[in-house]
């Protein structure tokens, strides 16, 4: 949809997937696309759906973990944002997904309202900016 911004959902687990999702698609111009397992699943996915603007990202995912996938979305999809959502508060997990090219780190215990102003936020940068 014009005007939208669209959101893929990258997490291993299935419930929060689907939670996000539909957390997402109540926000109003925001669309979830669709979920996948991890990275490799993505990129299989990416076949039958239109490229995200935003990827809400795990970082702890088996095959291909969020630091592989967040590498590979910035080589391959310079203009998708990655945006991580994960349970890892590590610095060392934050600093190694920032050098991989992720734009926003968000813990899991994160209220939804936040989320929103998270997703708000690298929305601003998809429309308004082509390089980060």
């Amino acid at each position: 949809m014009p005007g939208t911004t669209s959101i893929a959902l990258i997490d291993d687990h299935v419930l929060i997937r689907d939670g996000l999702a539909s957390l997402v698609s109540s926000f109003p111009g925001y669309q979830a696309l669709f979920g996948a397992d991890n990275g490799k699943d993505f990129i299989g996915k990416l076949q039958l759906h239109q490229t995200p603007d935003i990827v809400l990202l795990d970082i702890s995912m088996p095959i291909m973990n969020g630091f592989e996938t967040a590498k590979w979305i910035h080589r391959n999809l310079p203009e998708t944002k990655v945006l991580v959502l994960t349970v890892m508060d590590t610095e060392t997990a934050i600093i190694q997904m920032l050098k991989s090219g992720a734009k926003g780190y968000i813990v899991k215990t994160v209220k939804h309202r936040n989320l929103k102003q998270h997703s708000i936020a690298c929305a601003i940068t998809v429309s308004t900016s082509t390089n980060w």
